[in-house]
């Protein structure tokens, strides 16, 4: 009762419109769209690579009108946005449960419990909606350039919460791109196809210092033509590490059934068999 006699003392004008200092901060003064741009460019061109052994993985998908969301699965992320190359390994309470290794756009999938190897290319992962490309991660975590925030045909709006950007090509809608004004930080990236329709959409949130740079914590990935969620939360992420090129090479597996998903249907894959 004592701290809120205090609170009550501190929000006399609370009839003009409420306690003052429980208001959410107003957003700074709009920046203009080269300062902006150059901000983003020197954050995106700090950052090479990425390690984290504390990350939590969720996949959601809707199928015949269900939906299935694994449980969170525990692991180690690596990343190389040069390369670019990936290495996923998810795991639930000590138990592996797959290990992603991926450089450019070819993949190699291991599936402990059956002991299959899935391989693949960009047919495979249509096939695979779930999977995080390497791609797909740099376009997340790149400048202005490559996200089309300083092309000629993109226009840039401003509201309360966002610099709101319009990224067309050739007069078709190729992106949206949210850039957070309190934060100056990408908030959401929205891509589309030539007809217009979305092909995924990516939120990014959790920022904090990392590195000398602000740094995403939390990402979902929204796939609306698959109806497919992914969701990764780093835990303790360590920036520019050198990471030796072996990390991203596919083991030799041997006794394990191999599987070419490019070349075969999704059901050759027994783990996802249902039933």
């Amino acid at each position: 009762m004592k701290h809120a006699r205090y609170l009550l003392l501190l929000c006399p004008i609370a009839l003009w419109g409420g306690c003052a200092l429980l208001r959410p901060s107003p957003p700074p003064p709009p920046m203009e769209r080269a300062d902006l741009s150059e901000t983003l460019r020197v954050r995106a061109e700090t950052f090479h690579t990425l390690v984290d052994g504390d990350i939590a993985l969720s996949i959601t998908q809707t199928a015949e009108g269900r939906t299935y969301r694994s449980p969170t699965l525990s692991g180690v992320v690596a990343f190389d946005r040069d390369r670019p190359a990936l290495w996923l390994r998810a795991e639930k309470i000590g138990r592996q449960i797959f290990t992603l290794k991926a450089r450019g756009d070819r993949f190699n999938l291991a599936l402990p419990e059956t002991q299959e190897v899935v391989t693949g290319g960009p047919a495979a992962y249509a096939k695979l909606p779930h999977l995080i490309r390497p791609a797909e991660v740099r376009y997340m975590l790149a400048g202005p350039d490559t996200l089309g925030l300083s092309w000629t045909e993109t226009t840039m709006e401003v509201d309360s919460k966002y610099y709101r950007f319009d990224v067309r090509v050739l007069g078709s809608r190729y992106a949206q791109v949210l850039v957070d004004r309190k934060k100056c930080a990408i908030a959401a990236i929205t891509r589309y196809d030539a007809a217009g329709h979305k092909i995924t959409e990516v939120h990014m949130s959790g920022y904090k210092p990392l590195g000398g740079i602000l740094f995403p914590r939390r990402f979902v990935i929204d796939r609306p033509r698959q109806q497919t969620s992914v969701k990764l939360r780093l835990g303790r992420p360590k920036l520019n590490k050198p990471i030796p090129d072996a990390a991203f090479q596919a083991p030799e597996r041997p006794g394990w059934r191999p599987v070419n998903l490019d070349r075969q249907p999704l059901d050759a894959v027994q783990a996802f068999r249902k039933g």
